[in-house]
């Protein structure tokens, strides 16, 4: 993300192209890979699952239908500054984690 921040716009690239059908079926395959672990993990705890079904998809609705429309709006206001920011805000919580983990083996 740095390293695209850092580059000059290319003019040729208006937009994004399109993903193939392997590169779909293989996100979708993991997407139904990590649905499946939470619909087991939640069989093992005593909840009512049509409640937190409809909680998670109501968030989840929610929280992609803001995502696409800030990013947007932020997307042509700060374009490469965003994406900039992202790579080091990654940097940042990779590190975070990594001293945590390396903090509890001592």
């Amino acid at each position: 993300m740095i390293y695209e921040g850092l580059q000059a716009p290319d003019p040729s690239e208006d937009k994004p192209s399109q993903h193939s059908f392997v590169v779909l079926a293989i996100t979708a395959f993991a997407t139904s890979i990590d649905a499946m672990a939470v619909g087991v993990s939640l069989a093992f705890i005593n909840v009512n699952i049509i409640t937190t079904a409809a909680a998670i998809g109501f968030a989840t609705f929610t929280m992609v239908t803001l995502g696409v429309m800030l990013g947007r709006v932020l997307g042509l206001l700060v374009g490469k500054l965003a994406e900039l920011l992202g790579g080091f805000i990654l940097i940042i919580i990779g590190n975070y984690i990594l001293y945590e983990h390396l903090n509890g083996l001592a």
